[in-house]
């Protein structure tokens, strides 16, 4: 049986949007029967961490949270993946799926993830955007604003678990972000002009290293 691990730390209001906008992925996780593996809030630690690897071993890791260019963390900003812990990351990524929704990560952790054998790594290589409503920070998911941002993300991690190659699976992201680029032009509002160019940004920098046929 595959196995799905996900990282869902709430320690602030970007890790708690992105925390609840990962409920479909869990869903579907659970849909396709896969062994579900989630750390979720304070859990979010590297011991935690580093134990559910070893123990279930997933074949896709997904991490949400904060990250800089050589690094990922979870709950309170407490590193789980650097590229300077090479023994480490070796363990934790060789032969692995691994996608990583964060700032920066894919700059210098993403090409290190690849050096300890990681089957494929998605990520971002600069700031991961996501425009929020002040209103809605308490209920993330009634937030209109955001909702494109993680409705276009969200689709790597979906498609990866309903069988399909990486490469396949960033071409469902980007035919998700057309359709909502062409739902916001016929909106005449000005949150939408803002709201285009950073839903481009983020395919801009998004990055896929090494095996773009792997399947999970």
């Amino acid at each position: 049986m595959p196995t799905f691990l996900i990282t869902l730390p709430e320690h602030d209001d970007i890790t708690n949007y992105c925390s609840k906008w990962s409920g479909e992925i869990l869903k579907t996780s659970e849909e396709m029967n896969h062994n579900t593996v989630k750390l979720k809030g304070s859990e979010v630690n590297k011991e935690n961490f580093i134990v559910r690897i070893s123990v279930n071993n997933p074949n896709f890791v997904m991490l949400n949270g904060h990250g800089t260019n050589d690094s990922i963390n979870g709950h309170a900003n407490e590193i789980l993946l650097s590229s300077k812990d090479s023994i480490n990351n070796q363990k934790l990524t060789k032969n692995k799926i691994i996608y990583i929704r964060s700032c920066s990560s894919g700059a210098i952790l993403g090409p290190a993830c690849i050096k300890a054998e990681c089957n494929v790594f998605i990520g971002y290589v600069k700031e991961f955007a996501i425009i929020r409503s002040k209103s809605k920070v308490s209920r993330p998911l009634e937030d209109e604003r955001a909702k494109p941002f993680f409705d276009v993300s969200n689709q790597i991690p979906l498609a990866i678990l309903r069988g399909s190659t990486i490469e396949e699976a960033t071409y469902k992201a980007d035919m998700r972000l057309e359709k909502e680029i062409e739902k916001l032009m016929t909106t005449d509002n000005f949150i939408a002009s803002h709201i285009i160019p950073w839903l481009l940004w983020n395919q801009k920098i998004r990055v896929v290293l090494g095996n773009a046929t792997a399947k999970m």
